[in-house]
């Protein structure tokens, strides 16, 4: 039946299920916009967004201010420029991460490229797959569904589009480590990672989320990246191998560069983390360099990456 054929208290109940996804990161005006904008073709709704970032960073100072100071600092004094270009991404992120008007993941799969594929291909089992906070999103999601077999272990998906039949092969949950908002992490789930591990799987994780303590800094022009331990416990009880990948857009589509695996650590050598800060705050000092426009996140972190101690001394997400 089509949606033109529904009754309308189907059609209600379907907009209130959407309705109730919305997470705290989006306010009920721009969640309500992007339920309007996913009825247009793509990229329709991802262009308006981008362009309606940017028009806000013009006029709302809470927005202008710290891109202007971010890009204020980037090497090329681009200024206004850049600080604009960065707000827009920061649109085209938004419409990203919610698979604004993609309708399947075979639509996603034709604008999407891996460079140095190679390094999968010849990984050993049990593989820790290890990516940061720049560029696109959903790399997790991009990588899946070009044909690579992982786990995801972090946030939740903030879009309505996992209900839909196309999508759901690609929402299982033995392979979305992802606890709900008002539970706490870290047992089940890491423990869930680990079994993965050791069973030889792979695991996509970001290095710079909130999971985990801060293990090290990247000193970055205009603020540092912080780099949590949640990986590196995990690469520490299973021994698996860290493989380190970025992403950006060429155009409309998303680029994802495979890394060579960091160094493996050597019994009875010093622990690698100073080998690995170094190699990591090189990929991610190139990428800013190479990229600026393209770390929205950088500029105005989610405030899923940041958290805060609960009563009991748990940690939790805000």
């Amino acid at each position: 039946m089509s949606p033109d054929l529904l009754p309308r208290s189907s059609i209600a109940r379907a907009f209130g299920d959407v309705w109730r996804r919305r997470p705290a990161l989006y306010s009920r005006p721009l969640w309500a916009l992007m339920i309007a904008l996913d009825r247009l073709p793509w990229p329709w709704g991802e262009d308006i967004l981008a362009r309606l970032f940017a028009a806000v960073a013009l006029v709302r100072g809470s927005r202008r201010r710290p891109a202007l100071a971010w890009a204020s600092r980037q090497p090329g004094g681009q200024g206004l420029r850049l600080a604009l270009a960065v707000c827009a991404f920061r649109g085209r992120w938004v419409a990203r991460a919610t698979l604004l008007g993609v309708r399947s993941p075979a639509a996603l799969s034709r604008r999407a490229v891996i460079r140095g594929e190679q390094h999968l291909t010849t990984a050993p089992k049990g593989t820790i797959l290890l990516g940061f906070h720049l560029g696109p999103p959903n790399v997790d999601v991009t990588l899946r569904i070009l044909g690579q077999k992982l786990a995801w272990l972090g946030g939740s998906r903030n879009s309505w589009v996992w209900s839909r039949e196309a999508w759901r092969p690609l929402s299982d949950a033995r392979e979305n480590l992802t606890p709900p908002d008002d539970e706490w992490f870290w047992p089940g789930y890491l423990y869930r990672a680990r079994g993965i591990l050791l069973g030889g799987g792979a695991l996509f994780i970001m290095a710079d989320s909130w999971i985990g303590r801060p293990a090290f800094q990247v000193p970055l022009p205009g603020g540092p990246m912080i780099i949590r331990s949640g990986w590196l416990s995990l690469c520490r009880l299973t021994g698996a191998h860290v493989i380190p990948m970025v992403t950006h857009l060429e155009g409309r589509t998303q680029v994802i560069t495979i890394h060579p695996a960091l160094p493996t650590p050597v019994p009875g050598v010093a622990d690698p983390l100073a080998t690995w800060r170094e190699i990591i705050t090189d990929l991610v000092s190139d990428y800013v360099r190479r990229f600026p426009e393209q770390c929205p996140v950088l500029v105005f972190p989610p405030s899923v990456l940041r958290r805060r101690r609960a009563p009991a001394g748990r940690f939790v997400r805000t």
